[in-house]
């Protein structure tokens, strides 16, 4: 029997009974506990999503961690976990191609001016709004791993010019794709609409400020479903205020839930999702955890891996 402690940060027993009957049609022999549970003392592996650390951390038999999405900084967070424990990432196409829709979605919203005509149906204006030439603008796609060259791949489709800009030099057939601090600062001027899909490491944290912002074209768009803390939340507002960002779509924030007295919701021009623009599908990503679950079993590291040194 491999008991897996479990938990998420929504965690109650019937999300826990779904991942267990999803496992359980790859291994039978999984067993998942609440992670906040005496049983969870026995526990090989961990399941996890926002945890509380310091309980993980008494967790003396765990052999590895899983995260429960793509992202893994809600386990790396103030090196709480020791360094020498394996931590296991989701990378699902699903995952992907769900991200590659939210990030179209916010693009198209963008240059159709969907939330301009929301506003002239509630006051019943029936007037034509302007609409952006999407052949003059170039999108810049911050993070072109995993899921970011999907959608790099899939807005390049649609018939966009797109960059990509990552920590290491990535190779996308028929995207431009650099790395380094200075191609990161002429992509901030060069391009129209900013796609954040950063995974966050200490490199990547609060990598959009004022300066950042500043560098960008008056009048630009930025879209973030990378992680909140890369933002520097007073700093967008006071761009998107000015009119310098004239649009903000955002997924993801420092504080979440989004506090209720977070100047964000009082911005016309900032669009709030509540962190869905990706969320990982136990259909699809249950083959890969059983697989990582059987793999530690039997001694060997499990494929996606993160690399504590450059934090995924």
């Amino acid at each position: 029997m491999s008991i897996i402690a479990f938990f998420s940060k929504e965690s109650n027993i019937e999300l826990q009974n779904l991942w267990e009957n999803r496992l359980q049609a790859y291994s039978p022999s999984i067993r998942l506990v609440p992670l906040l549970s005496n049983e969870a003392h026995d526990a090989t592996i961990a399941l996890l999503w926002k945890p509380p650390l310091e309980k993980v951390k008494k967790l003396s038999n765990l052999k590895c961690l899983i995260s429960l999405g793509q992202g893994v900084d809600h386990i790396l967070k103030d090196n709480i976990i020791d360094y020498d424990m394996p931590v296991i990432r989701i990378v699902d196409p699903f995952m992907a191609k769900s991200m590659s829709h939210w990030v179209i979605l916010s693009v198209l919203n963008y240059i159709r001016d969907t939330f301009g005509y929301d506003y002239q149906q509630k006051n019943k204006i029936y007037k034509a709004r302007k609409e952006i030439d999407f052949t003059s603008l170039k999108i810049a796609v911050y993070g072109v791993g995993a899921i970011g060259s999907v959608v790099a791949k899939d807005l390049t489709q649609l018939g966009f010019e797109v960059e990509g800009w990552s920590r290491t030099e990535k190779n996308i057939s028929g995207i431009n794709c650099y790395s380094g601090e200075n191609r990161f600062k002429v992509l901030l001027k060069s391009s129209d609409i900013h796609v954040c899909l950063l995974p966050l490491t200490p490199a990547t944290k609060n990598i959009f400020n004022n300066l950042s912002f500043k560098m960008m074209k008056h009048g630009s768009c930025f879209i973030n479903a990378g992680r909140g803390e890369q933002v520097v939340e007073e700093h967008l507002i006071v761009n998107c205020k000015s009119g310098h960002i004239s649009s903000a779509i955002l997924d993801v924030y420092r504080e979440e839930p989004l506090p209720k007295n977070s100047k964000l919701w009082e911005q016309q021009n900032v669009r709030i999702w509540p962190h869905v623009a990706a969320e990982t599908n136990p259909e699809t990503a249950a083959k890969q955890i059983a697989n990582a679950i059987k793999c530690i079993e039997n001694g060997k590291m499990p494929p996606n891996t993160i690399d504590r040194k450059v934090g995924y």
